[in-house]
């Protein structure tokens, strides 16, 4: 982290120890150490600090830093993106079995917690909705792109533009047949129930 050699480098020209700068950062001497050493990051409250302190800006102390700032917060977005699309899946599964056996047993009670569930699938399918417009990323080559590492250049390069009549055909095409194919599935489980 370059961020901490930085600092290193402003407070030994200004002749300051660690304890000096501590001081005036409102910081311990152990917390200026460990960023002068890589071990910790300063929040934002801190940069201002010692960029007023030293004259210079926030931009000046992070600049080396600012490629592993962008892959962290990549790495923190695929995480988030990755552990939303998952809750979505398992919940959507989840209340799909208990519709089905609660329908099978005619108990209301069972059905409207598999309703909950379900509701709650939707939250995550709205976050992972939210991600893939955030990110820009529309079609499952690009969500797989995204999740491997991918950047935002490259799979914006790989895209081939669509017609809108295309993509909303396609779309009602295959909820219809999504739909039909739950609800052949869900009699026939509840024939043999």
């Amino acid at each position: 982290m370059e961020v901490g050699k930085t600092i290193r480098n402003l407070r030994t020209e200004s002749g300051m120890s660690q304890e000096e700068l501590a001081g005036k950062a409102f910081v311990s001497r152990q917390t200026i150490s460990s960023w002068e050493n890589g071990k910790s990051y300063p929040d934002v409250q801190s940069l201002s600090l010692i960029a007023g302190l030293f004259g210079t800006s926030i931009d000046a102390l992070v600049k080396g830093d600012l490629p592993m700032i962008d892959a962290r917060i990549a790495e923190e977005d695929v995480r988030a993106f990755k552990k939303n699309a998952a809750l979505y899946g398992t919940l959507l599964v989840a209340s799909l079995a208990i519709a089905v056996v609660a329908f099978a047993q005619e108990n209301w009670l069972a059905l409207a917690a598999g309703a909950l569930v379900y509701a709650l699938s939707l939250y995550f399918a709205f976050l992972v909705d939210h991600d893939k417009k955030k990110y820009e990323v529309q079609t499952y080559r690009e969500i797989k792109a995204f999740c491997s590492g991918a950047s935002l250049d490259e799979i914006k390069a790989q895209r081939v533009p669509e017609r809108l009549g295309v993509s909303v055909m396609r779309k009602l095409l295959l909820g219809g047949c999504v739909g039909a194919a739950v609800g052949v599935v869900t009699a026939g489980i509840v024939r043999l129930l």
